[in-house]
């Protein structure tokens, strides 16, 4: 005889349309947020000079 099945629980309820549009609203903001500050960060430190990549050519 098989053992007796644990009582099942129940599922966590999904959330609805608007309180994902309010959650994805949340989350792009605190990205641009981010981006923003990067980007200020970029400008404060101008980037190193690159050394020039060689062009392949061979003599």
């Amino acid at each position: 005889m098989t053992p007796p099945r644990p009582p099942q629980q129940p599922r966590p309820r999904s959330a609805s349309p608007a309180e994902r549009s309010a959650e994805q609203a949340a989350h792009q903001q605190s990205l641009k947020e981010e981006a923003a500050e990067r980007r200020e960060r970029a400008a404060a430190n101008p980037p190193t000079p690159r050394k020039p990549r060689p062009t392949g050519t061979r003599g």
